[in-house]
Protein backbone atom coordinates (compact mmCIF):
# COMPACT_ATOMS: atom_id res chain seq x y z
CA UNK A 1 0.00 0.00 0.00
CA UNK A 2 1.65 3.16 -1.07
CA UNK A 3 1.85 6.27 1.21
CA UNK A 4 -0.06 9.40 1.08
CA UNK A 5 1.98 12.51 0.73
CA UNK A 6 0.63 13.48 4.41
CA UNK A 7 2.09 9.95 5.40
CA UNK A 8 5.08 10.63 4.24
CA UNK A 9 5.40 13.79 5.71
CA UNK A 10 5.66 11.90 9.23
CA UNK A 11 8.68 10.47 8.86
CA UNK A 12 10.72 13.29 7.92
CA UNK A 13 12.48 14.94 11.06
CA UNK A 14 11.32 19.08 10.73
CA UNK A 15 13.21 19.67 14.22
CA UNK A 16 17.19 17.99 12.85
CA UNK A 17 16.23 19.95 9.43
CA UNK A 18 15.64 23.16 11.36
CA UNK A 19 18.42 23.07 13.56
CA UNK A 20 20.73 22.13 10.91
CA UNK A 21 19.74 25.10 8.83
CA UNK A 22 19.74 27.41 11.45
CA UNK A 23 23.23 26.53 11.96
CA UNK A 24 24.17 26.70 8.43
CA UNK A 25 22.68 30.21 8.06
CA UNK A 26 24.07 31.56 11.33
CA UNK A 27 27.48 30.10 9.88
CA UNK A 28 27.45 32.18 6.61
CA UNK A 29 26.71 34.91 8.91
CA UNK A 30 29.85 34.28 11.15
CA UNK A 31 32.44 33.80 8.17
CA UNK A 32 31.05 37.12 6.98
CA UNK A 33 31.62 38.83 10.48
CA UNK A 34 35.38 37.16 11.54
CA UNK A 35 36.56 37.73 7.99
CA UNK A 36 35.64 41.43 7.18
CA UNK A 37 37.68 44.43 7.15
CA UNK A 38 37.82 46.18 10.52
CA UNK A 39 34.66 48.45 11.21
CA UNK A 40 34.92 51.95 12.41
CA UNK A 41 31.44 52.89 12.93
CA UNK A 42 31.26 55.33 9.82
CA UNK A 43 29.86 52.83 8.14
CA UNK A 44 25.74 54.26 7.70
CA UNK A 45 24.94 53.11 4.30
CA UNK A 46 24.73 49.47 2.88
CA UNK A 47 27.29 50.34 0.44
CA UNK A 48 29.42 51.34 2.52
CA UNK A 49 29.35 48.05 4.90
CA UNK A 50 29.25 45.61 1.78
CA UNK A 51 32.74 47.30 1.38
CA UNK A 52 34.26 45.99 4.40
CA UNK A 53 32.70 42.63 4.02
CA UNK A 54 34.69 39.49 2.44
CA UNK A 55 32.93 37.70 -0.12
CA UNK A 56 35.63 35.08 -0.83
CA UNK A 57 35.42 32.22 1.98
CA UNK A 58 32.08 33.01 1.93
CA UNK A 59 30.93 32.34 -1.50
CA UNK A 60 33.11 29.43 -1.30
CA UNK A 61 31.42 28.05 1.98
CA UNK A 62 27.92 28.39 0.29
CA UNK A 63 29.47 26.21 -2.63
CA UNK A 64 30.24 23.90 -0.44
CA UNK A 65 27.06 23.74 1.50
CA UNK A 66 24.90 23.36 -1.91
CA UNK A 67 27.72 20.28 -2.83
CA UNK A 68 27.37 18.56 0.19
CA UNK A 69 23.84 18.89 -0.10
CA UNK A 70 23.91 17.61 -3.57
CA UNK A 71 25.71 14.55 -1.80
CA UNK A 72 23.37 14.35 1.05
CA UNK A 73 19.69 14.62 0.17
CA UNK A 74 19.84 11.09 -2.22
CA UNK A 75 21.64 9.42 0.93
CA UNK A 76 18.64 10.18 3.58
CA UNK A 77 15.83 9.40 0.46
CA UNK A 78 17.71 5.98 0.06
CA UNK A 79 16.73 3.14 2.92
CA UNK A 80 19.77 2.85 4.71
CA UNK A 81 19.69 -0.81 3.98
CA UNK A 82 20.40 -0.31 1.02
CA UNK A 83 23.79 1.21 1.71
CA UNK A 84 25.31 -1.88 3.06
CA UNK A 85 26.48 -3.39 -0.67
CA UNK A 86 28.49 -0.90 -1.31
CA UNK A 87 30.29 -0.44 2.61
CA UNK A 88 33.39 -2.72 2.21
CA UNK A 89 34.60 -0.96 -1.54
CA UNK A 90 34.00 2.21 0.28
CA UNK A 91 35.89 1.44 3.53
CA UNK A 92 38.49 0.00 1.22
CA UNK A 93 38.70 2.99 -0.90
CA UNK A 94 38.87 5.49 1.83
CA UNK A 95 41.66 3.11 3.78
CA UNK A 96 43.87 3.10 0.03
CA UNK A 97 43.43 7.12 0.29
CA UNK A 98 44.78 7.58 3.46
CA UNK A 99 47.61 5.24 3.11
CA UNK A 100 48.43 6.95 -0.50
CA UNK A 101 48.43 10.31 0.84
CA UNK A 102 50.96 9.35 3.17
CA UNK A 103 53.25 8.16 0.11
CA UNK A 104 52.56 10.71 -2.07
CA UNK A 105 50.74 13.98 -0.40
CA UNK A 106 52.31 17.16 0.50
CA UNK A 107 52.08 18.39 4.58
CA UNK A 108 50.06 21.59 5.12
CA UNK A 109 50.13 22.90 8.64
CA UNK A 110 52.27 20.10 9.54
CA UNK A 111 50.23 17.51 8.34
CA UNK A 112 49.40 15.02 5.29
CA UNK A 113 46.02 15.35 5.22
CA UNK A 114 44.62 16.94 2.12
CA UNK A 115 44.89 16.20 -1.74
CA UNK A 116 44.84 19.06 -3.40
CA UNK A 117 42.44 19.64 -6.66
CA UNK A 118 43.05 22.61 -9.01
CA UNK A 119 45.33 25.24 -8.63
CA UNK A 120 46.02 29.08 -8.09
CA UNK A 121 42.98 30.59 -6.17
CA UNK A 122 40.84 27.83 -7.29
CA UNK A 123 42.38 25.26 -5.43
CA UNK A 124 40.37 23.12 -3.16
CA UNK A 125 41.87 20.85 -0.71
CA UNK A 126 40.20 17.28 -0.12
CA UNK A 127 40.28 15.66 3.46
CA UNK A 128 40.08 12.29 2.73
CA UNK A 129 40.04 11.88 6.87
CA UNK A 130 37.36 13.74 7.18
CA UNK A 131 35.28 11.04 5.09
CA UNK A 132 37.07 7.81 7.03
CA UNK A 133 34.82 8.69 9.50
CA UNK A 134 31.90 7.98 7.58
CA UNK A 135 32.96 5.10 6.19
CA UNK A 136 34.14 4.05 9.83
CA UNK A 137 30.66 4.44 11.31
CA UNK A 138 29.04 2.49 8.60
CA UNK A 139 31.71 -0.20 8.50
CA UNK A 140 31.51 -0.65 11.96
CA UNK A 141 27.64 -0.78 12.13
CA UNK A 142 27.01 -3.29 9.62
CA UNK A 143 29.62 -5.67 10.79
CA UNK A 144 28.51 -4.95 14.94
CA UNK A 145 24.70 -5.18 14.06
CA UNK A 146 25.27 -8.35 11.46
CA UNK A 147 27.36 -10.03 15.15
CA UNK A 148 25.02 -9.02 17.74
CA UNK A 149 21.89 -10.30 15.77
CA UNK A 150 23.66 -13.36 14.94
CA UNK A 151 24.58 -14.35 18.62
CA UNK A 152 22.58 -11.72 20.66
CA UNK A 153 26.20 -10.33 22.02
CA UNK A 154 29.39 -9.40 20.65
CA UNK A 155 31.76 -12.20 21.09
CA UNK A 156 35.71 -11.94 21.49
CA UNK A 157 36.22 -12.55 18.02
CA UNK A 158 33.34 -10.11 17.09
CA UNK A 159 34.95 -7.03 19.00
CA UNK A 160 38.66 -8.25 17.31
CA UNK A 161 37.19 -7.91 14.11
CA UNK A 162 35.57 -4.67 14.86
CA UNK A 163 38.86 -3.00 16.48
CA UNK A 164 40.54 -4.32 13.01
CA UNK A 165 38.33 -2.35 10.91
CA UNK A 166 38.85 0.90 13.35
CA UNK A 167 42.66 0.25 13.90
CA UNK A 168 43.76 0.50 10.03
CA UNK A 169 42.56 3.72 9.57
CA UNK A 170 43.16 5.53 13.11
CA UNK A 171 47.00 4.43 12.52
CA UNK A 172 46.65 6.12 8.96
CA UNK A 173 45.45 9.29 10.49
CA UNK A 174 47.71 9.02 13.30
CA UNK A 175 50.94 8.60 10.96
CA UNK A 176 49.55 11.90 9.19
CA UNK A 177 49.81 12.86 12.31
CA UNK A 178 46.32 14.54 13.17
CA UNK A 179 45.57 13.40 16.58
CA UNK A 180 42.25 15.12 16.50
CA UNK A 181 40.50 13.45 13.62
CA UNK A 182 42.31 9.99 15.20
CA UNK A 183 40.41 10.91 18.79
CA UNK A 184 37.12 11.50 16.81
CA UNK A 185 37.60 8.23 15.27
CA UNK A 186 38.25 6.49 18.66
CA UNK A 187 35.15 8.00 19.85
CA UNK A 188 33.19 6.50 16.69
CA UNK A 189 34.67 3.11 17.93
CA UNK A 190 33.52 2.99 21.20
CA UNK A 191 30.17 4.22 20.96
CA UNK A 192 28.91 1.74 18.34
CA UNK A 193 30.41 -1.11 20.88
CA UNK A 194 28.97 0.60 23.72
CA UNK A 195 25.33 0.27 22.25
CA UNK A 196 26.42 -2.73 21.08
CA UNK A 197 25.61 -3.84 25.11
CA UNK A 198 29.85 -5.19 25.33
CA UNK A 199 30.51 -6.88 28.15
CA UNK A 200 31.84 -4.78 30.86
CA UNK A 201 34.85 -7.40 30.99
CA UNK A 202 36.06 -5.86 27.99
CA UNK A 203 34.94 -2.29 28.87
CA UNK A 204 37.45 -2.51 32.02
CA UNK A 205 40.18 -4.32 29.76
CA UNK A 206 39.83 -1.63 27.50
CA UNK A 207 39.98 1.44 30.04
CA UNK A 208 43.20 -0.72 31.54
CA UNK A 209 44.98 -0.69 28.11
CA UNK A 210 43.99 2.97 27.47
CA UNK A 211 45.70 3.82 30.69
CA UNK A 212 48.74 2.09 29.99
CA UNK A 213 49.57 2.84 27.01
CA UNK A 214 49.05 7.28 26.91
CA UNK A 215 52.60 6.88 28.46
CA UNK A 216 53.86 5.09 26.24
CA UNK A 217 52.01 6.98 23.75
CA UNK A 218 53.38 10.21 25.25
CA UNK A 219 57.20 9.05 25.41
CA UNK A 220 57.63 7.15 21.72
CA UNK A 221 55.09 7.77 19.18
CA UNK A 222 54.97 12.19 19.88
CA UNK A 223 57.79 14.09 18.27
CA UNK A 224 58.70 17.28 19.75
CA UNK A 225 56.37 20.01 18.70
CA UNK A 226 53.33 17.47 19.74
CA UNK A 227 54.62 17.02 23.19
CA UNK A 228 55.17 20.86 23.78
CA UNK A 229 51.50 21.44 22.42
CA UNK A 230 50.25 18.91 25.53
CA UNK A 231 53.02 21.00 28.02
CA UNK A 232 51.37 24.18 26.58
CA UNK A 233 48.16 23.31 27.02
CA UNK A 234 48.68 22.74 30.55
CA UNK A 235 50.43 25.53 31.11
CA UNK A 236 50.80 28.35 27.90
CA UNK A 237 52.32 30.61 29.31
CA UNK A 238 55.16 28.14 29.15
CA UNK A 239 55.24 30.01 25.10
CA UNK A 240 53.23 32.62 24.90
CA UNK A 241 54.78 33.49 21.41
CA UNK A 242 54.61 30.58 20.15
CA UNK A 243 52.30 27.19 20.56
CA UNK A 244 50.53 29.05 23.78
CA UNK A 245 49.96 32.10 21.23
CA UNK A 246 46.20 30.80 20.43
CA UNK A 247 45.05 29.17 23.76
CA UNK A 248 45.92 32.69 25.40
CA UNK A 249 44.48 34.76 22.80
CA UNK A 250 41.54 33.12 21.99
CA UNK A 251 40.59 33.14 25.82
CA UNK A 252 41.53 36.77 25.84
CA UNK A 253 39.06 37.21 23.02
CA UNK A 254 35.99 35.04 24.66
CA UNK A 255 36.64 37.25 28.06
CA UNK A 256 36.28 40.33 26.25
CA UNK A 257 32.72 39.53 24.95
CA UNK A 258 31.11 39.36 28.19
CA UNK A 259 27.49 38.72 28.82
CA UNK A 260 25.95 40.27 25.66
CA UNK A 261 28.85 40.72 23.17
CA UNK A 262 30.48 43.42 20.75
CA UNK A 263 27.97 42.85 18.63
CA UNK A 264 28.36 41.35 14.49
CA UNK A 265 30.35 43.72 12.70
CA UNK A 266 30.91 46.30 15.23
CA UNK A 267 33.84 48.07 15.28
CA UNK A 268 36.64 47.86 17.49
CA UNK A 269 36.95 43.81 17.45
CA UNK A 270 39.47 42.04 17.96
CA UNK A 271 38.25 39.13 15.43
CA UNK A 272 38.14 41.04 12.38
CA UNK A 273 41.92 42.16 13.34
CA UNK A 274 43.52 39.23 13.01
CA UNK A 275 43.68 38.81 16.51
CA UNK A 276 43.89 34.91 16.62
CA UNK A 277 45.07 33.02 13.42
CA UNK A 278 42.57 30.44 11.70
CA UNK A 279 39.63 32.49 13.15
CA UNK A 280 37.48 31.00 10.44
CA UNK A 281 38.60 27.06 11.21
CA UNK A 282 39.63 26.27 14.17
CA UNK A 283 39.06 29.38 16.30
CA UNK A 284 35.67 30.50 14.55
CA UNK A 285 33.51 29.88 18.37
CA UNK A 286 36.40 32.72 19.49
CA UNK A 287 34.89 34.93 17.65
CA UNK A 288 31.42 33.81 18.09
CA UNK A 289 31.47 35.08 21.63
CA UNK A 290 33.19 38.15 21.39
CA UNK A 291 30.41 38.91 19.07
CA UNK A 292 27.63 37.85 20.99
CA UNK A 293 29.10 36.64 24.24
CA UNK A 294 28.23 34.10 26.64
CA UNK A 295 24.96 34.21 25.42
CA UNK A 296 25.23 33.84 21.86
CA UNK A 297 27.99 31.33 22.56
CA UNK A 298 25.20 29.22 24.71
CA UNK A 299 22.55 29.63 21.90
CA UNK A 300 25.13 27.56 19.41
CA UNK A 301 25.69 25.18 22.29
CA UNK A 302 21.79 24.79 22.30
CA UNK A 303 21.86 24.43 19.21
CA UNK A 304 24.39 21.78 18.88
CA UNK A 305 21.97 19.87 21.79
CA UNK A 306 18.99 19.99 19.51
CA UNK A 307 20.48 18.35 16.65
CA UNK A 308 21.95 15.77 19.27
CA UNK A 309 18.82 14.97 20.97
CA UNK A 310 17.12 14.48 17.35
CA UNK A 311 19.84 11.74 16.90
CA UNK A 312 19.71 9.88 19.95
CA UNK A 313 16.09 10.18 19.50
CA UNK A 314 16.50 8.35 16.24
CA UNK A 315 18.69 6.00 17.81
CA UNK A 316 16.28 5.22 20.33
CA UNK A 317 13.38 4.23 17.66
CA UNK A 318 15.77 2.88 15.21
CA UNK A 319 13.70 -0.10 13.51
CA UNK A 320 16.81 -2.36 14.06
CA UNK A 321 20.44 -2.79 15.61
CA UNK A 322 22.30 -1.58 12.22
CA UNK A 323 20.01 1.89 12.64
CA UNK A 324 20.66 2.02 16.35
CA UNK A 325 24.12 2.16 15.47
CA UNK A 326 24.35 4.45 12.89
CA UNK A 327 22.86 6.98 14.78
CA UNK A 328 24.92 6.28 17.78
CA UNK A 329 28.29 6.36 16.03
CA UNK A 330 26.64 10.06 14.11
CA UNK A 331 26.26 11.66 17.59
CA UNK A 332 29.42 10.07 19.20
CA UNK A 333 31.24 11.85 15.63
CA UNK A 334 29.19 15.19 16.12
CA UNK A 335 29.26 15.82 20.05
CA UNK A 336 32.87 15.20 19.88
CA UNK A 337 33.80 17.68 17.47
CA UNK A 338 31.78 20.22 19.33
CA UNK A 339 33.47 19.09 22.48
CA UNK A 340 36.74 19.64 20.97
CA UNK A 341 36.72 22.49 19.08
CA UNK A 342 34.69 24.26 21.72
CA UNK A 343 37.24 22.96 24.74
CA UNK A 344 39.99 24.12 22.74
CA UNK A 345 38.53 27.70 22.44
CA UNK A 346 38.49 27.54 25.76
CA UNK A 347 41.90 26.02 26.92
CA UNK A 348 40.17 23.29 28.06
CA UNK A 349 41.36 20.91 25.62
CA UNK A 350 44.69 21.25 23.86
CA UNK A 351 44.78 22.73 20.09
CA UNK A 352 43.93 19.47 17.47
CA UNK A 353 43.03 21.43 14.68
CA UNK A 354 38.69 20.25 14.50
CA UNK A 355 36.32 22.69 13.12
CA UNK A 356 33.06 23.32 14.58
CA UNK A 357 30.58 21.16 12.20
CA UNK A 358 28.13 23.77 9.95
CA UNK A 359 29.87 26.80 10.91
CA UNK A 360 33.67 26.21 10.53
CA UNK A 361 35.07 26.96 6.64
CA UNK A 362 36.01 23.53 4.98
CA UNK A 363 34.41 21.22 2.53
CA UNK A 364 35.27 17.77 3.59
CA UNK A 365 33.80 18.15 7.50
CA UNK A 366 30.71 19.73 6.08
CA UNK A 367 30.38 17.07 4.03
CA UNK A 368 31.03 14.91 6.67
CA UNK A 369 29.03 16.75 9.19
CA UNK A 370 25.94 16.82 6.39
CA UNK A 371 26.34 13.11 5.67
CA UNK A 372 25.75 12.18 9.64
CA UNK A 373 22.07 14.18 9.28
CA UNK A 374 21.67 12.23 5.88
CA UNK A 375 22.41 9.02 8.00
CA UNK A 376 19.68 9.87 11.10
CA UNK A 377 16.98 11.10 8.31
CA UNK A 378 16.74 7.79 6.48
CA UNK A 379 16.50 5.73 9.48
CA UNK A 380 14.55 8.16 11.27
CA UNK A 381 12.06 7.91 8.22
CA UNK A 382 12.28 4.27 7.53
CA UNK A 383 11.59 4.05 11.65
CA UNK A 384 8.03 5.94 10.90
CA UNK A 385 7.39 3.79 7.67
CA UNK A 386 8.26 0.38 9.00
CA UNK A 387 6.64 -2.38 7.46
CA UNK A 388 4.95 0.47 4.62
CA UNK A 389 5.69 0.19 0.88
Amino acid sequence: MKKSPVERKKGIDYILIAAVAALLVFGLITLLQVLSDSFNGTENTFEAVWERLNLSFFNRQLGNIFLSLAVAVPVAMLDYEKYKPFLKAAYALNVLLLLVLLVAGKTTRGILGWYTLGSGSSARGFQPSEICKITLILILSKVGAQAYDTHGKLRFVDICKLFGLFAAPFALVLMQPDFGTAMVMLVVFVCIVFSLRIHFVYILGGAAGAGISLPLVYRFLLNRDQKARIRVFLDPSLDPAGDGYNVLHTKELIGSGGLWGKGYFAPGTLTQRGYVPERHTDFIFSGIVEGLGFMGGLGVVLLYGVVLWRFLAAARRARDTFGRCLCIGCAGMLACHVFENIGMNLGLMPVTGIPLPFISYGGSNMLASMLTVAIVLSVRYRTSHRGQI
